[in-house]
């Protein structure tokens, strides 16, 4: 995996400060991997073409730049192909919300660094021990 860079074609998508917070995906076995490595991944679906992606790519980098326990990406639509096709991500900009490697959002359109950080709050207040419950017993009922 890498980080963006100037040199990165996703550079235009984050500031210079974004490099050591934000990663970039390119395919589905990258992002396999990373939300394997942190208990709390939040992902932003871009394109290069879409204006309110441009202007909420600095916001999520500022957010994250103040959150260094949450992981943050960023998949370009036009490159993460397999991904966007996995997740069926029909609009951007979309941010998904992975944790403990259990998808537990995903919220389209822009919005202001206030609206993110009061999803991550959320994010990081919910109970995964209920939610593992859950998928723990639909599957004991599946093999039943």
């Amino acid at each position: 995996m890498q980080t963006t860079s100037p040199s990165d074609p996703q550079s235009n998508l984050a500031s210079t400060q974004t490099a050591a917070v934000v990663q970039t995906l390119a395919s589905q076995a990258q992002f396999n991997a990373w939300v394997q490595a942190h208990p709390l991944a939040v992902v932003l679906f871009t394109a290069e073409w879409c204006e309110p992606c441009q202007t909420f790519a600095p916001v999520l980098a500022a957010v994250a730049a103040q959150h260094p326990q949450v992981a943050f990406a960023v998949a370009d639509v036009d490159v993460a192909t397999d991904l966007v096709a996995n997740f069926q991500v029909t609009q951007v900009p979309a941010l998904m919300a992975v944790r403990d490697r259990v998808i537990i959002d995903m919220v389209r359109g822009a919005m202001q660094a206030h609206e993110l950080q009061h999803h991550l709050q959320m994010w990081q207040a919910l109970d995964m021990r209920a939610i593992n419950a859950h998928f723990s017993q639909q599957s004991a009922s599946a093999i039943a």
